[in-house]
């Protein structure tokens, strides 16, 4: 499988559990927890898709300059992550624990996801 169709089939399969969730999230009437789910699914995607963008970035460029946009992307996802889940958790009115452990699944999901992507992408 090549770095491009892995890429392209991890983006489809986020964006199907996203639709199935809100899909759900629309039929159920515990609209709490499944909105707490598809809100730490939203962040954890675009903790995907910064870090995808600072890869990017770096690629095809010397290792210090990639090296320097890999850890320029951490940092800053670090920063957009914990703020957002400290605005989250404050202002908004979710079920704590759901959120957590579904910001917690998504966010290894989209680490496998670009350590498999920059594994591919060296062979």
């Amino acid at each position: 499988m090549t770095s491009k169709k892995f890429l392209f089939l991890s983006f489809t399969l986020s964006v199907a559990i996203f639709l199935v969730l809100f899909l759900l999230l629309i039929n159920t009437d515990n609209k709490v927890i499944f909105r707490s789910i598809i809100i730490g699914d939203a962040i954890g995607f675009l903790n995907l898709l910064l870090g995808l963008i600072f890869i990017f970035i770096g690629l095809e460029k010397p290792d210090k300059i990639f090296l320097r946009s890999v850890f320029a992307g951490i940092l800053t996802r670090l920063i957009v992550l914990l703020t957002l889940v400290i605005l989250t958790l404050k202002f908004l009115e979710i079920n704590n624990y759901s959120f957590i452990f579904s910001l917690l699944f998504f966010y290894f999901f989209s680490i496998i996801i670009e350590v498999i992507y920059l594994i591919l992408r060296k062979r």
